[in-house]
Order: structure tokens, then sequence, then C-alpha cells
């Protein structure tokens, strides 16, 4: 009876180290701060690769050696912040979730409300499918559009580089998918969209400058952001003041602003390049989302898209970013001083590239 006894023992412990060896491989990464005491995620960068292609306008880090401040930098600056002095980070709503799926991800359809499909998944000409037709993406069971009437969402197909977007978006009762606007696109594309793509003002996709949390997790976007504000100018207002309807290779502008010196669309700010990371990190007050944002935009800035009710930049929504608020608040940009943002004159390289 003792020797069959011992013979259990060692079964029973065999198998309850195996089960703890799965378990720990299952379970996400992580590493030690500097200080040895909270763990903060090891990023997976083949999930969080950014997207477009390394020429692209977005991935081009700005040349301060030919980079210039626009000649009417004030009174843009003043007019950008006219109504309020900082830029908001509300990842709560108006910002798109962003779901990752396989070739496996099932097609789920989603019945467009009266605009047509727009697939542009060669990035030089637009396919358009009928208006108020029927789309099949993949979908995830547990996704979700954004809270506010935007209701964005943006799925990233990791096998085939598919772009997948739609605006307007919620479900019924029983499940149903409907939609404002589906779009198709790749991210091994130009982060430009053909003429004619619609989806956000300045005629670009919904992931285009999205911050994501595991870019914040690994300390590093790579990337221009996207910003909105209240308002860039309209056609009337840019051409009173001189200026393009839209900056090039921004195609379009949804801009409302008729104040005096409102900034077109697709015009990038940025952060002065002499401000330093001691500076950062003491109008951030350590927040990693306000450092890792600041120091980004002195190296690429941010690309005006969009109009909204607020100056603001585009993160990844809190239902799949899982924001903590240790990394990202809606308020970790209010101390930046309002002087620290410049226009680039766009009738100048910002990069030796251009």
């Amino acid at each position: 009876m003792a020797v069959v006894a011992l013979i259990v023992f060692f079964v029973i412990l065999r198998v309850s180290q195996s089960m703890l060896k799965n378990v720990n491989q299952t379970m996400p990464t992580t590493s030690l701060t500097k200080h040895g005491s909270s763990p903060v995620p090891t990023v997976d960068e083949t999930l969080c690769k950014r997207p477009y292609q390394d020429s692209s306008i977005w991935n081009i880090p700005i040349d301060w050696s030919v980079a210039k401040i626009h000649p009417m930098n004030d009174l843009m600056m003043a007019a950008f912040f006219k109504d309020s002095n900082w830029i908001g980070t509300d990842t709560s709503q108006y910002t798109p979730n962003v779901y990752l799926v396989s070739k496996n991800t099932p097609l789920v359809p989603v019945k467009l409300k009266e605009y047509r499909f727009r697939d542009a998944i060669k990035d030089t000409v637009i396919q358009y499918g009928e208006p108020a037709g029927i789309v099949r993406m993949p979908l995830p069971s547990d996704a979700r559009p954004a809270i506010g009437t935007d209701g964005q969402l943006v799925v990233i197909n990791v096998d085939t580089n598919e772009e997948w977007g739609l605006n307007n978006g919620y479900q019924d009762n029983e499940g149903h998918w409907f939609a404002g606007g589906v779009y198709r696109y790749s991210i091994q594309n130009s982060g430009i969209p053909p003429e004619g793509f619609g989806q956000r003002g300045a005629g670009i996709g919904q992931l285009a400058g999205v911050v994501r949390r595991c870019e914040v997790d690994r300390g590093r976007i790579d990337h221009a952001v996207t910003i909105a504000y209240d308002y860039p100018c309209t056609p009337e207002t840019c051409q009173l003041n001189g200026w393009p309807v839209s900056i090039p290779p921004f195609r379009k502008t949804d801009g409302k602003g008729t104040f005096s010196y409102d900034i077109p669309e697709g015009a990038r700010i940025a952060i002065r390049p002499e401000i330093t990371k001691q500076d950062i990190a003491k109008v951030c007050r350590d927040i990693q989302g306000c450092v890792v944002w600041t120091l980004n935009m002195q190296e690429y800035g941010g690309f005006i898209v969009d109009n909204s009710g607020h100056p603001k930049t585009y993160a990844e929504g809190n239902t799949t970013a899982h924001w903590d608020s240790s990394i990202w608040t809606d308020d970790m940009l209010s101390h930046i001083p309002s002087d620290w943002y410049i226009v680039l004159d766009w009738n100048l390289p910002s990069t030796k590239a251009n």
C-alpha cells in the first residue's frame, strides 16, 4: 500500500507541475521598472507595429535642420486655442476601439444605413459598393463601437494586413450590425487613401495617427499623431487667409472654422524642439502617456485632421486599450504651455524626404 501511495503522489506532483508550466506559458509577460516595484507589460512588437509604409508621411520624423515655423504661427495658434488653452485626450468616447483579428475571424454582415462601402485596398482607386448595401467584415464577437455619435471602430487583420473601419456603428437588440459607413484599406499602403475616401475629415481612415496602448507601454509611439480642434478653416476662410483648402497630401476637409487664421486640415503642428525632457516630465507630472506623447510631438508632430468641440488628440478607445490613470488621463496635457506648440510652414519641407 505504501508503494502505491508513493506512486500516486509522484503522479499528482508531475501533473501539477505540468499544469503550472502551461499556465505560465499563456500568461502575458511583464518586466519590472528600474525601481523593481511596478510591473509593466512587455510589448509584442509584432502586434504593435506601426501601420503604413516607412516612407509614409505618418512615419517620417521631422528634420529640424530643414523644418521652419510658419510665419503666421502666433496668429494660428491663437485661433487654435481661442476657446481652450489645452489639448484633451479623452479615450472614453469619440475615439476608435481597435481590434486585432486573423484570417479565421468570421465575417459578419454589416448593414449600411445610407452610404456606400469604400474599398481602397490597392491605394490607387476606390471600389464602391451599393448605397445602403451589406458589407461582410471580420468582427470579433465582443467588438463594440466607441461611445458617442461617431460610433468608430477599427479592425486590423494581422494575417492579411487589412484595415477595416466603420463609423456610426451600432448593434440592435438581436445583435445585428449597422453602420453609417464601412471601409477597407491596407496598413501596407501610404496612409493617404485615394480621392473620394471620406471616412474622416481630411480623407483618411480611422487608424491613422491613433496612439495605441501598446505604444505607450513600450515608451515610443514612432509616428505622427492626429489632432482635431474647433474648428479648422472652411474652404472659404482658408482661401481668404491665402492658404490651401487642405494641405497636401491630405485631400479634403470638413473644416467649419470662420475665425481669422483658423488652420487648414493637414497642417502639421509640433512641440518646440528646444523644450527639454526635464521640462516635459515636470509639466506632465510624470504621467507616462503625457511624456511619451509630448516627446513624440517633438519628433513626429501631429496632423490636424478633424473638427471637434475641443482641441484633442486621438488615442485607442478604453474598451480595447484598458487605459490606467497612471499612464493616460483625459486632461494629462492640460499643463503643457500653449506656447510650446507651433505650426510648421507647409510651404517648406519639414523632412529631407519631402
